[in-house]
């Protein structure tokens, strides 16, 4: 029978997933609704509640990874990409993915000092971030057999892409 933390890693890890998902999804929605002049403050106050508790299931995701009894793992193992011995590729993207969020964050909370444009800038980043937590989940996961767990990561991408309107479609306001 696996531990308790061997649970608690990959229920941290989906559930930031997920709320990294939604606050993705809350974000593009709320920027579509923006571009038809319709109000969205409750909307993006919902995409930075959920990206917060995203940042904050991925820091206890961490926090278990360091005191898990198996898998001995470091604070570089965590922090330095691509340095520790156990699956270097995946940790190592994870890694990033974690150091994408922080500056999403971050620079989501100092948007006004730091000028809307470079923040919009810096936010434009995010695809990136949502396609290493992806490829990280897919190379991690060991909870499901592969068709489940690519069929799990890859279709909020699939929605998500859906979400951009292409030049070609008429929006109907």
């Amino acid at each position: 029978m696996e531990s308790f933390e061997w649970y608690a890693i990959r229920a941290t890890g989906v559930v930031a997933y997920l709320l990294l998902y939604l606050a993705a999804l809350t974000g593009i929605y709320s920027a579509v609704q923006k571009k038809r002049k319709k109000k969205v403050n409750h909307l993006l106050h919902f995409h930075e509640v959920l990206s917060d508790w995203s940042l904050n299931m991925t820091a206890g995701h961490l926090g278990i990874l360091l005191i898990d009894a198996y898998m001995k793992f470091s604070g570089s193992d965590i922090l330095i990409p691509f340095s520790g011995s156990y699956e270097t590729i995946s940790m190592g993207i994870g890694s990033i993915a974690t150091y994408f969020l922080v500056l999403t964050i971050v620079t989501s909370k100092f948007r006004k000092q730091i000028g809307y444009k470079r923040w919009q800038k810096l936010h434009a980043l995010n695809p990136i971030l949502y396609i290493l937590v992806t490829v990280h989940g897919l190379m991690s996961g060991t909870d499901f057999q592969g068709m489940v767990l690519a069929v799990v990561n890859i279709v909020p991408v699939v929605l998500m892409l859906g979400m951009f309107p292409s030049e070609n479609k008429k929006v109907v306001v």
